[in-house]
């Protein structure tokens, strides 16, 4: 590929990943991070906090061997699809499999458990169906090829679950936000109207269209960051979630999308839900990285990946800040580098113009 054919593809990296209406995915600006990471010498990185995997689908396309690491299950199985997976795909045969009955006694957990919670009782069935028959894709295929067709079929069926969400989040009972019959100022009610078969379709063919191979043997794997291993990364890519203004805490994804936790484990997630809640979300252990104090876990980090270059994405205003994070650094690294720009994430306007996204590099 040639430079200026580079260049353009990497002007469109934003339209070329996978879409998902996940809060805090970086895919919108994925070109100016290949312009900040482009001049870097690199061949192996760890992206440490993976989430929707955009930012491992950039160091794929980059020719880069990724290893995609993320706390919760749902995400690594994003990750096995999009950046582990070369050339598996979902065909017309496994689409017709999974959206239709086969047979199979199904179970009935979510239309029990999640009535006027979520979603409207037929669409508690038709999950129920579904996630019983990703797990029955196990009748069809095997071994690896069988982990990556499940990977794709979970991957299809958030981003449908997130798109008929108000806020695309599952942080409190609200199905009433679709119901209503009112003028409104958020959301996308055709999109909350749409059925699900429609959105699973459509995002499972989106996904085989961006399906490729790098030539390298990437892998997705599911660790507290604070426990992953240390060697063989020439870069290590850091995106934590961080305290912005006006908040006490960071964002607590597993709390934001414990839905898609339960529906990856589904017959484990009765055990697993805090009954006490409305919204039946999962009860919470706390994680290494919540243990501690910030400043602790990015020294602990900058520690421990001190032999590799550190890319840190950030927010700016946030807690710490970006000097703090800068002086961390600076303990391990000579040559620091700190570039920002503005950028408001979709879901959350109301921090508005002040806020950055800010790329602190070390070498």
């Amino acid at each position: 590929m040639n430079v200026k054919s580079t260049q353009k593809m990497a002007s469109n990296l934003s339209k070329l990943a996978p879409s998902t209406r996940y809060q805090g995915s970086k895919r919108r600006i994925l070109p100016w991070l290949y312009d900040n990471l482009k001049d870097l010498r690199f061949e192996t990185v760890l992206d440490g906090f993976g989430g929707t995997a955009s930012v491992s689908y950039l160091f794929k396309w980059m020719g880069k061997q990724v290893t995609f690491n993320d706390i919760l299950l749902s995400n690594y199985q994003t990750g096995i699809a999009i950046i582990e997976n070369d050339s598996v795909r979902l065909d017309r045969s496994d689409i017709e499999f999974l959206l239709c009955e086969n047979g199979f006694r199904y179970p009935s957990f979510i239309q029990r458990t999640f009535e006027d919670i979520y979603y409207l009782n037929a669409e508690n069935k038709w999950l129920d169906m579904v996630s019983f028959n990703i797990k029955m894709l196990s009748e069809r295929y095997n071994g690896d090829t069988l982990k990556k067709k499940r990977a794709l079929a979970y991957h299809a069926l958030f981003q449908a679950c997130l798109c008929k969400r108000p806020f695309n989040l599952f942080h409190r009972k609200n199905l009433y936000l679709r119901k209503a019959c009112v003028k409104r100022s958020f959301g996308n009610k055709k999109t909350w109207d749409t059925d699900f078969p429609t959105l699973f379709v459509r995002f499972a063919d989106g996904l085989s269209k961006k399906t490729f191979s790098n030539g390298r043997d990437n892998k997705a794997i599911c660790k507290d960051i604070m426990k992953t291993g240390n060697k063989g990364f020439d870069l290590v890519y850091l995106d934590p979630p961080y305290t912005r203004p006006n908040e006490k805490r960071p964002k607590d994804y597993y709390s934001l999308y414990h839905f898609l936790e339960g529906i990856v484990d589904y017959e484990n997630w009765s055990a697993r839900i805090d009954w006490s809640k409305n919204n039946k979300c999962l009860i919470k252990e706390k994680t290494e990285w919540e243990k501690n104090s910030p400043e602790e876990n990015f020294k602990y980090l900058f520690e421990k990946f001190q032999d590799s270059i550190i890319v840190v994405s950030y927010g700016h205003p946030g807690t710490p800040s970006i000097q703090k994070i800068k002086h961390l650094l600076q303990q391990y690294k000579s040559e620091i580098s700190v570039t920002k720009r503005k950028y408001s994430y979709k879901l959350n306007h109301k921090n508005g113009s002040e806020m950055y996204e800010v790329l602190i590099i070390g070498r």
